[in-house]
């Protein structure tokens, strides 16, 4: 790895007695300032940005969650039948230390980091459905019954939707039902997601992208042939998109991602503005483009009626607005329709969103909203 826009490293070897504090705290590179041959970041708690030499910063070791007790041999993933069980935090040092193990009154930072592990590949150790959610995790995860995700095709996506669930839980706070920030920490969300990409962000789209059924169990057999139809048309690979939900349970997991993306408007104003720095890193991504394709497409189904349309569509128009107006481009009458409470674009707007499929830029973005 090397120093670049976006990556996270740590303080060092400041003399001063200012810098001393500093030393050891984490931060974001922002900028590089050639003139003055040092880098603008943003470091972690502080509310102003700082220019720093190169000799004063190194990369972070890329955190390695630890396996999960291995003699857990559980058929399903339970989740409140355990949690008022852990609540009392009585958990054996394996546990604790355990991937994505963590509670309310861990440190912030330290929080993140655990679940952003669940957002980490597997290790050799076990599988997803060997294991048993503990601590914040599974009162996070609740708000997708374990029972609804018990199919085979889903098995190996649960870490990745209990963490999407509880990093956006974190960055709304006690405020997480109401998508409102509240007391919430995006800024730390964003710091955890940037020193585990770029897997962790692979993760973070393909949820969005290639979600698999989530849903009640008696459905799976309904839809299991859309999901197969559309891997076999054209050799399609694990990163296309899966056909569109509608199930309530599949409404609370997309929460998660796009919960986490919609959160980052509280960053607008910070000096680093660590909004765009995660926004960039996503653009540079190999499935930037799928991604608005599954937004597009759940604006489109707002105005069509559906069940996802109708939970999602606001929080996806905000995002796309986000995205595309991150440097005050966009002319009042999009960014109106894309912020009103309710959006109801016509027949010839909504194929357009269905189809859209092809933007690589949030400069393409920005001319296509602002045509619709």
């Amino acid at each position: 790895a090397e120093l670049d826009v976006g990556v996270v490293a740590l303080v060092h070897s400041l003399q001063s007695a200012r810098g001393k504090v500093l030393n050891g705290r984490r931060c974001i590179l922002i900028e590089y300032l050639s003139n003055d041959e040092r880098w603008k970041v943003q470091i972690q708690d502080e509310s102003t940005t700082t220019a720093l030499k190169v000799g004063n910063i190194k990369l972070t070791r890329r955190p390695v969650g630890a396996t999960h007790p291995e003699y857990l041999e559980m058929s399903l993933w339970y989740t409140q039948q355990f949690s008022a069980m852990l609540a009392g935090r009585k958990l054996e040092k394996k546990y604790r230390n355990a991937r994505g193990v963590t509670f309310e009154d861990d440190e912030p930072y330290y929080r993140a980091r655990k679940f952003v592990e669940l957002l980490d590949h597997c290790t050799d150790g076990y599988e997803p459905h060997q294991t048993i959610m503990h601590g914040e995790i599974a009162r996070y995860y609740s708000v997708v019954p374990e029972t609804s995700q018990s199919c085979d095709a889903t098995m190996g996506n649960l870490e990745y939707t209990a963490g999407c669930i509880a990093l956006s839980g974190m960055c709304y706070g006690r405020a997480m039902r109401a998508m409102d920030c509240g007391d919430g920490r995006p800024d730390i969300v964003v710091f955890a997601l940037l020193e585990s990409a770029p897997v962790s962000l692979s993760v973070l789209l393909s949820h969005v992208v290639s979600t698999h059924y989530i849903g009640p169990k008696s459905g799976y057999d309904r839809v299991r042939d859309d999901f197969r139809s559309s891997r076999m048309k054209m050799n399609i690979d694990d990163c296309e998109l899966t056909p569109d939900q509608c199930s309530k349970d599949y409404c609370n997991a997309m929460k998660g991602p796009l919960g986490i993306m919609y959160s980052l408007h509280k960053l607008i104003s910070t000096p680093g503005r660590l909004d765009k720095i995660l926004f960039g890193r996503i653009e540079k991504h190999p499935l930037f483009s799928k991604t608005l394709h599954r937004l597009f497409r759940l604006a489109a189904r707002e105005s069509k009626g559906t069940q996802d349309g109708e939970e999602l569509g606001y929080t996806v128009r905000c995002i796309l607005m986000h995205m595309a107006d991150m440097d005050d481009q966009m002319d009042d009458a999009t960014y109106k329709s894309l912020t009103a409470d309710r959006c109801s674009w016509d027949h010839g707007i909504q194929q357009q969103l269905l189809v859209k499929d092809d933007i690589t830029s949030y400069e393409e973005l920005l001319e296509f909203l602002q045509e619709l």
